[in-house]
C-alpha cells in the first residue's frame, strides 16, 4: 500500500470514529447550562456550560478516546455514584475551538441536536459578554431551559432566578 493510499484509509477510519463518537454523544452526552448563585457575580447567578458524558467505570476507555482524540477535557467519578465516570469539557475557549466546531461537521441527528443549537448560541452569547447585561443574562436563562427536557431535574426554576436578578451595589462599577 503507498502512502496516499494509507493517509486515505486512516482518514476514513478517523472519519468513521469521530461519526461514531457522534452517535455515542446522541444517546449519552449531555450539552447543559447550568445557573448557580454567586454571590461574587454582578446580578448574583453564574451561567456555565459544559459538555458530558457518562459511562460505567467499566467503559473508561471510550471516555478516554473521547479525550485523546478531541484533545481536550478531563475525567473524574460522577458525584455520589463511584461506578460512573463522567468525560468533562467545561472550558469555554475549549467548548469554543473543539467541541462546538466538532459537532458542527459530525452533526448529531436526533433530540441533542438541539440542545447543542442553544448550547451554542449561549455560548457565543457569553462571548459577546451578554451574560454580563441583565436583559442578556434574562435572555440566557430562558434559553437554557429550553434545553434538556425543559430545565426538568434544575434546582431553580426559570422564574426564580430572572426574579433573583438584582444588582448588588458592591458589584456595580
Amino acid at each position: 500500500m503507498n502512502l496516499v493510499d494509507q493517509q486515505e484509509r486512516r482518514s476514513s477510519r478517523r472519519k468513521e470514529l469521530f461519526n461514531y463518537f457522534a452517535g455515542f454523544v446522541e444517546g449519552e452526552g449531555c450539552f447543559s447550562v447550568s445557573i448557580k448563585p454567586h454571590k461574587q457575580m454582578k446580578f448574583g447567578w453564574v451561567v456555565d456550560p459544559m459538555f458530558s458524558i457518562y459511562q460505567h467505570t467499566n467503559n473508561r476507555k471510550i471516555l478516554e478516546l473521547f479525550q485523546k482524540e478531541l484533545y481536550c477535557g478531563y475525567i473524574v467519578a460522577k458525584q455520589g455514584k463511584p461506578n460512573v465516570l463522567v468525560y468533562i469539557v467545561d472550558n469555554r475557549r475549549t467548548l469554543i475551538e473543539k467541541i462546538i466546531p466538532f459537532f458542527n461537521k459530525y452533526r448529531l441527528l436526533g433530540t441533542k441536536w438541539n440542545d447543542f443549537l442553544i448550547f451554542q448560541k449561549i455560548i457565543f452569547m457569553m462571548e459577546q459578554k451578554k451574560h454580563l447585561e441583565k436583559d442578556g443574562l434574562v435572555e440566557i436563562v430562558r434559553l437554557a431551559f429550553q434545553m434538556n427536557q425543559q430545565g426538568k431535574g434544575r434546582k431553580y426554576t426559570a422564574e426564580q432566578i430572572i426574579s433573583g436578578l438584582i444588582e448588588s451595589p458592591e458589584t456595580t462599577r
